[in-house]
């Protein structure tokens, strides 16, 4: 299996689980935002995801019930590839998700192992902005 099949068969299991935990498949549509749900202000530590290159944790802040800022708690490990791929990958995932306010974004290519669990992080904290709202 390819890397990026890999990613795409991990971000599919993910989407799953994600909707068997409650969430309403309806309302976030592929690389959009979830229209009825409410976040509240606040910031947001997601959980922490480990896999293969490492732990990966995100954090998102909320201002007006808006995404505002995602930042890395934890990207991979300090390895120089894990480096390269993160400086690269964590920003533009930043700016998606901010862009779609949502975490239900596509997944940097050359970065199969960055995007699902940092994507799985985000929606986490996002779960819980939701929850607090």
């Amino acid at each position: 299996m390819t890397r990026t099949a890999g990613a795409l068969a991990f971000a599919g299991a993910a989407a799953t689980v994600l909707s068997a935990c409650g969430g309403d498949a309806d309302a976030e549509s592929a690389g959009g935002a979830a229209t009825d749900v409410t976040y509240a202000d606040g910031t947001y530590d997601g959980p922490r995801i480990e896999n293969a290159r490492g732990g990966y944790q995100a954090q998102v802040t909320i201002e007006g019930g808006t995404i505002t800022d995602v930042q890395a708690i934890e990207a991979g490990t300090d390895a120089p590839e894990s480096v390269e791929i993160n400086a690269r990958a964590i920003p533009e995932l930043r700016d998606k998700v901010i862009e779609a306010q949502s975490a239900d974004v596509e997944a940097v290519s050359g970065s199969s192992y960055t995007s699902p669990a940092f994507l799985e992080s985000i929606q986490g904290a996002l779960d819980d902005a939701a929850a607090a709202g």
